[in-house]
């Protein structure tokens, strides 16, 4: 991914807040013929440097992400931005967040670590919602899904959130998209102002 210097964000611990803060990812390996994507919900493990996912048995993808390299594609808050929003003249673009995790994946169908990947993405998720997580589902399910683990090579993250504009701009814009129902992308703005 190229990254003008404006919008690298190098601070591992922004990257991996952002990639828990954003969860579903696209899982990009090469197949035969053209890439193959599966869209997935991951959690980062930081001590294992890795990432633990599951997918279906029977999907034909699998064939593609044992022992392959992949990359990993984490996307935040996103939107259109007008050039009518600035105080100077400019060009429109689109602001956004997104991390590429770059790893090799591994499967396994051992049903320890399938339930530790559901009753932990599960017991997450539910607690984002303020409910608790029961694993009362019947155990003999997870001989349906195959565990995914990407141990992570490198990461790169780019933040394109008018970094460079002028403050005046900056601000026109982050009142534009509040306006305008994107309040978190606005948000993601005024959060890049900080880093």
């Amino acid at each position: 991914m190229y990254i003008p210097s404006d919008y690298i964000i190098k601070d591992t611990a922004v990257i991996s807040a952002f990639v828990q803060q954003q969860p579903f990812a696209q899982v990009v390996c090469a197949g035969d013929n053209f890439p193959i994507i599966n869209h997935m919900p991951l959690l980062y493990d930081a001590g294992q440097r890795c990432l633990w996912g599951h997918l279906a048995k029977n999907n034909s993808d699998l064939k593609y992400l044992s022992n392959s390299r992949v990359t990993v594609v984490f996307s935040g808050a996103h939107g259109y931005i007008s050039p009518n929003w600035y105080d100077k003249p400019g060009v429109p673009t689109w602001n956004y967040q997104t991390v590429h995790a770059r790893g090799i994946c591994q499967t396994d169908t051992s049903e320890k670590i399938t339930q530790g990947i559901v009753d932990e993405l599960s017991a997450l998720h539910q607690k984002s919602l303020g409910l608790s997580w029961r694993n009362d589902y019947n155990p003999a399910m997870l001989s349906a899904i195959v565990a995914l683990k990407i141990d992570i090579i490198d990461m790169s993250c780019q933040f394109k959130l008018s970094q460079d504009r002028s403050a005046t701009d900056r601000q026109n814009v982050i009142n534009a998209l509040q306006e305008n129902g994107q309040p978190e992308l606005a948000e993601a703005m005024k959060q890049a102002l900080k880093l």
